[in-house]
């Protein structure tokens, strides 16, 4: 038996022993010491959660493949379009439940500095900006999203870096030991993204950070960042039909759920949205008697003091994304340093403009070179909107004589066809390669495993992706591998370095790209550390 699989087995014979003492709790309504009674709670604090042996074993590897172990996300997606909305506040109870079982009661939290954000495109940029913005005035900034491209740790950053392994076990360990000891019965634990929302806020308690970046995971009103009850600033991107049997099936069920973050009497930032979903999120900022800014679509309306090197470049998606940072970061430092900042006035500093240059946000929009004669264009684009964004971003960096290749793979109920359509009618590309988001055939590591689509299921998917596009969408050049390392030695074989430039847009799911960085061995690339 392997010294991890011993550790699980020591923890659950303590669950076992817990829920033996609770059940003569129960039997008996106390246990008495000395004619003291202990509550359920309090016995089960007492409990030692591990042994001096796995003590040791309390590692980062360890701690990523318990964290594995948890409810996936996919499945607490099914599990809540089963309850149709007949519970839906179970994953904020839920978590309120959890972060008071770690001292961290709501009144608590209430101190935590944070911004907010929602929407169905380009919210991880917004908030990736954001931080940028606020640390380069000076802010000590805790950043939170999802998913995360290559290891998890990219999930939780201090400072625009992603907490160090070493400190991730140490929080992991830290909480999960306290919430074992103190469960009601085996399932009483947080899921995946759940668990990992409780970790990133007790980080930014802990580290006492000016400000804390915070990025929904679906929807809004009721996903598990939404415990957070004193935002003060709220940032809501693009608006678009997403995860339809669970957020609504109308532009303005899913308005209404991405407004659910908004607070009483909070600012409230948003981009120009289609009148119907406006008109949702004016009627919540009007219900919580909070002021709704709706923000310039260009960068151009800005006077900057010095022009970022974005303004010469930006898509229109970029525009959008990066205009809304600008509003978002200038109204967190009107707050919290009046005095820095004049009120309203569309002048950007030279403070704001540096941090919007020095943004790095991997996975999107992402350019980077492998050697002389390949060139990867990364994007995590997977719904109809942004895909359109992406193959015309591609479409403008792509030189006419390079070769031109696509590695693409999707998961859950994405409409694969409709986003193959959008890429095979807007480039003539030279090969289309199909792949599971796996780095090698063989996992290497628990950060690569993906516990929400198997493997299996994701080469049923890509079979089926092959067909749509050699049949239906009628290119010959189409082939399916089992893993992007196989991708890579095939166009090494097909395309020589002797041959043309090959440009390779690799998107329709954020985990490939993170798998095609792991294959070539590139992964401080989605760390900003190369």
């Amino acid at each position: 038996m392997s010294s991890f699989h011993m550790f699980r087995l020591a923890v659950e014979l303590i669950g076992r022993k817990v829920m033996m003492i609770e059940s003569s709790v129960h039997r008996c309504g106390a246990i008495s010491s000395a004619g003291v009674s202990l509550s359920k709670r309090q016995l089960c604090s007492s409990c030692p959660a591990t042994s001096d042996r796995t003590l040791k074993e309390q590692n980062y590897e360890n701690a990523v493949s318990t964290l594995n172990t948890f409810q996936s996300n996919y499945s607490v997606l099914q599990d809540s379009i089963k309850r149709k909305h007949q519970d839906d506040s179970k994953h904020i109870s839920d978590i309120t439940k959890f972060l008071d079982r770690i001292g961290i009661p709501l009144s608590r939290l209430d101190r935590l500095p944070v911004i907010h954000v929602s929407g169905s495109k380009g919210k991880g940029s917004t908030c990736a900006m954001v931080e940028s913005i606020l640390r380069n005035n000076g802010y000590r900034t805790g950043f939170f999203s999802s998913p995360h491209l290559v290891t998890v740790t990219e999930r939780i950053r201090l400072d625009g870096v992603p907490i160090a392994n070493e400190r991730f076990a140490e929080h992991f360990w830290n909480i999960y030991n306290r919430l074992v000891t103190t469960r009601d019965c085996a399932d009483d634990l947080p899921s995946y993204f759940c668990f990992l929302t409780i970790m990133a806020m007790e980080v930014f308690l802990h580290e006492k950070v000016d400000v804390g970046v915070i990025e929904v995971g679906i929807g809004g009103r009721y996903d598990s960042t939404n415990v957070l009850r004193n935002t003060q600033t709220v940032g809501i991107t693009s608006l678009g039909l997403e995860h339809t049997q669970l957020l609504g099936e109308t532009l303005e069920e899913i308005a209404w759920q991405k407004a659910g973050i908004i607070k009483p009497g909070c600012d409230v930032f948003t981009t120009l949205q289609p009148a119907n979903a406006l008109k949702v999120i004016q009627r919540e900022c009007h219900q919580m008697k909070a002021t709704l800014h709706i923000t310039p679509i260009r960068l151009d309306e800005y006077d900057w003091v010095i022009k970022p090197a974005l303004l010469n470049e930006a898509c229109a998606a970029e525009e959008l994304n990066t205009s809304l940072a600008v509003q978002i970061a200038s109204n967190w430092i009107r707050r919290t340093r009046p005095n820095v900042l004049t009120v309203n006035s569309q002048t950007v500093p030279k403070n704001i403009a540096e941090g919007v240059d020095r943004c790095f946000w991997p996975g999107r929009l992402q350019r980077v070179a492998v050697g002389d004669r390949r060139t990867l264009y990364l994007d995590g684009a997977h719904t109809v909107e942004s895909i359109d964004v992406c193959v015309r971003w591609f479409a403008s960096k792509s030189l006419s004589h390079h070769h031109k290749l696509l590695i693409f793979n999707t998961t859950g109920e994405r409409d694969s066809y409709k986003l193959l359509s959008i890429l095979s009618r807007t480039i003539q590309f030279d090969a289309a390669f199909f792949t599971p988001n796996v780095a090698f055939s063989l996992a290497t590591r628990a950060d690569t495993v993906n516990h929400n689509f198997p493997v299996e299921q994701q080469l049923h998917r890509c079979e089926e992706n092959c067909m749509l596009w050699q049949t239906q969408l009628c290119n010959r050049r189409g082939f399916r591998y089992d893993s992007v390392d196989s991708v890579f030695k095939q166009i090494e074989k097909m395309y020589p370095l002797a041959s043309p430039h090959c440009d390779i847009l690799i998107t329709g799911s954020i985990h490939l790209l993170g798998a095609a960085l792991t294959a070539l061995k590139m992964e401080g690339y989605a760390n900003n550390s190369s």
